[in-house]
């Protein structure tokens, strides 16, 4: 988005918060107990939300626990796409950063979901008016959820977060919110997506405080609701979401909370039976030792910070023998000619003479029989450049004769 406001969520804390929190936990020390008996024991998931406008969402893949090696979280949210309005209806968009990631799947969302974790797309408001509670009929929030969900299919996403900031409802001419709106949306999408995706919701805004809850099956449309002011420890309350492993209470700034407040809500999670925490803003520094602290509570293991090396060879371009594939003429120059290209991080696309042939990912590929007119090859000297998915680049030029 446009105008997506970098530790947007810390601004809205107010100051002494953590300290009322601690004293409410003391407050309630005569309860905690006994909930934590009543509740499922529940290992809970940690949930981060990465500002890919400004940091990598691979980096989620460096972390894993000390002990098992699994991922040390187990949600990571793309933050942030936006719900934008075209002056007659909303529309999905994505900011550059966004649809880099998005695009770019192969190297920036594959590697984390093959270390275990789960990959959502965090949509937020844009200042348009356009939101997830103002649709006025069913039929506009299913259009709108056609295409979260054809996003979700196109890039191999794990599901949806909802997260109603910055929409300032009424803009542009646009509705009010409703008590019907989010819940016609989270149907819609549910629908589409089927059983197997995650719909979380972010609780804040008229998504969250204007929704009746009651007249849709958010049991069955709704993974998860969370805390989204930093840093508190405070439950959302959802009608139909009773069950505590779908409820993050604890929610934490990365570059902002105190390690120990963070390590506490961790342990207060476990004992109250919430089944998500909540951590904002992950970078590419190591946060592992902060990390630590919280995983210990929640999971029994420590993190390690274990970044791969960055792929930085480029990919191998070989003319291929034999008078089916290459033609080589007595002045060097060739009738026609034929690559083998190779890289160990796999080839992602070729250009010749500037114009894009888009290839399989693969460690292998091949670009057969150029001649002039093909694959935008002429008469002359040529350029090939290829690129691997970590956009590593190999340049090689050749005559073409007629």
């Amino acid at each position: 988005m446009g105008q997506n406001v970098r530790n947007h969520r810390f601004r809205r804390s107010i100051a002494g918060l953590g300290a009322l929190a601690t004293a409410a936990a003391g407050i309630l020390a005569g309860t905690t107990g006994a909930a934590a008996e009543e509740a499922d024991a529940v290992e809970p998931k940690l949930a981060v939300y990465v500002e890919v406008n400004s940091n990598d969402l691979a980096n989620v893949a460096d972390y894993t626990l000390a002990d098992s090696g699994d991922a040390a979280i187990d949600m990571a949210m793309i933050f942030a796409a936006n719900i934008n309005y075209d002056g007659e209806k909303a529309y999905l968009h994505f900011n550059e950063r966004v649809t880099e990631t998005l695009e770019n799947a192969e190297t920036q969302i594959r590697p984390v979901q093959e270390t275990g974790t789960e990959v959502l797309l965090s949509v937020l408001g844009n200042h348009q008016g356009a939101g997830f509670a103002n649709f006025t009929s069913y039929a506009q929030a299913d259009a709108f959820a056609a295409q979260l969900a054809d996003a979700v299919t196109t890039y191999g996403l794990d599901g949806i977060d909802f997260d109603d900031e910055w929409t300032e409802y009424g803009v542009n001419g646009t509705p009010q919110p409703n008590a019907e709106s989010f819940g016609w949306l989270a149907t819609a999408l549910r629908d589409r997506l089927g059983p197997d995706k995650i719909i979380s919701l972010y609780a804040i805004g008229p998504t969250y405080t204007m929704t009746d809850f009651t007249l849709f099956d958010a049991a069955n449309v709704l993974d998860y609701a969370w805390n989204p002011y930093y840093p508190t420890y405070d439950a959302p309350t959802v009608p139909g979401l009773d069950d505590r492993s779908r409820i993050g209470a604890a929610a934490i700034d990365l570059s902002q909370t105190s390690a120990a407040t963070a390590a506490d809500f961790a342990t207060r999670t476990v004992a109250d039976g919430y089944g998500v925490y909540v951590a904002y803003n992950l970078t590419a520094t190591d946060q592992s030792a902060y990390l630590s602290g919280i995983t210990q509570a929640l999971k029994g293991e420590a993190t390690e910070y274990r970044a791969a090396p960055r792929d930085t060879t480029s990919p191998t371009v070989t003319i291929k023998e034999g008078s089916q594939f290459t033609k080589l003429r007595v002045d060097g120059s060739y009738q026609r000619v034929s690559f083998a290209l190779h890289d160990e991080g796999k080839v992602d696309r070729l250009f010749l003479n500037g114009v894009e042939k888009d290839l399989v990912d693969d460690r292998w590929s091949d670009l057969n029989r150029v001649k002039p007119g093909a694959f935008g090859a002429v008469a002359g000297e040529n350029t090939l450049k290829v690129v691997d998915v970590a956009g590593n680049a190999t340049e090689v030029t050749f005559v073409l004769s007629k």
